[in-house]
């Protein structure tokens, strides 16, 4: 049964190849992203070990100067590409284009990562939950990216996916909208925990992570809740 349902599967793709979903040819690997298009992709090479800040080219550096000032409340950020083309146009098409397909490919490679590297000499965390969103922008959009971005990744690492734990319980105005002084105060209680979260060592993940106010203050109430680890995986992160 088994050796037919792959068999089949084999033939579904071979009749209908896989377009991609940046330059519209046809993909020879099992995803909608070719291989052209795969290479392109801006990997951050060089980033803060705590927070992922992208480090200038040259810099040989450990942490940033803003956790070296100032610790974070999660333990280590693992950020995939920068945020600029075509990931911008990847995220953006995902979020307010109903591209649910990106959100299926930016998980896989994540996964790839997770496990080819950045894990692959560490334990992974018990558990994943995905950044909440409050239920009128996921009115407005339809589904939350964060969640859409998780599931093919704990499908590959076998993770429990903690989507139901956490509530976002404060409507706020979109980050990117507002001064960097004014983001702090925006995310301030906009998180609470609805279920127990019975694991120690657990990673949080989001798209983008610009300024890290909004990942300050979820991880503030997953340490509250009892937490001990966090670690926090995005897709990208912008040069500030």
């Amino acid at each position: 049964m088994q050796t037919t349902r792959n068999y089949l599967k084999k033939m579904t793709h071979w009749l209908l190849p896989h377009a991609c979903v940046l330059c519209g040819g046809y993909s020879t690997r099992q995803q909608d992203l070719c291989k052209s298009c795969l290479d392109e992709l801006p990997i951050l090479e060089s980033a803060c070990s705590r927070c992922a800040k992208p480090f200038l080219a040259g810099e040989q550096l450990l942490l940033c100067d803003i956790c070296i000032n100032e610790t974070p409340l999660f333990d280590c950020t693992h950020a995939l590409y920068f945020y600029q083309f075509p990931i911008t146009r990847l995220i953006m098409d995902l979020k307010f284009g109903d591209a649910l397909a990106n959100a299926r490919i930016l998980g896989e490679l994540l996964a790839d990562k997770i496990q080819t590297e950045w894990y692959r000499e560490k334990i992974l965390p018990e558990a994943l939950i995905p950044l909440p969103l409050h239920p009128n922008r996921i009115k407005q959009r339809g589904f939350n990216q964060a969640l859409e971005i998780s599931r093919p990744i704990v499908k590959r690492l076998k993770l429990p996916l903690l989507y139901n734990n956490c509530l976002r319980i404060k409507h706020t105005s979109a980050q990117a909208t507002l001064p960097a002084m004014e983001r702090q105060q925006n995310v301030k209680n906009a998180f609470t925990i609805a279920k127990n979260i019975p694991y120690k060592h657990i990673a949080v993940l989001d798209d983008v992570i610009t300024t890290g106010h909004t990942m300050m203050e979820f991880c503030r109430v997953l340490k509250q809740a009892g937490v001990k680890q966090i670690d926090v995986w995005c897709c990208a992160r912008p040069v500030l």
